[in-house]
């Protein structure tokens, strides 16, 4: 392969890239969209927050986003905008060893 072909083919790959849609779209969940890396640019309202933090250690992020949508659903939300996902302490083991679990907190938005 030429140089020309390889910047050719950078080229295509980069403007791919682009064309594939809003970063911040991402599939919906339990019917609900989530926006992971901001809001999104259509206008909404915000009808509350809301926190998750697993009990179980073999939970996810996914798990607590599953959750979040589950409940965001029933409170009539069309998506949420993840606003932190973090790992915490959720107990100290016998052996003084922090055990870890993921929390997740959102915003719930209604689309106008």
């Amino acid at each position: 392969m030429t140089i020309k072909h390889f910047a050719i083919a950078i080229s295509l790959l980069a403007l791919a890239g682009c064309a594939s849609g809003p970063a911040n779209s991402g599939a919906a969940m339990n019917g609900v969209d989530v926006w992971r890396n901001g809001p999104p640019s259509r206008p909404y309202r915000v009808l509350g927050n809301l926190g998750r933090e697993a009990d179980d250690t073999s939970a996810t992020y996914r798990d607590e986003e599953g959750s979040i949508t589950r409940e965001a659903a029933k409170r009539g939300a069309d998506a949420v905008i993840i606003l932190n996902e973090v790992m915490t302490v959720s107990r100290i083991d016998a052996f003084g060893r922090p055990v870890m679990a993921p929390k997740v907190a959102a915003q719930l938005i209604k689309y106008q």
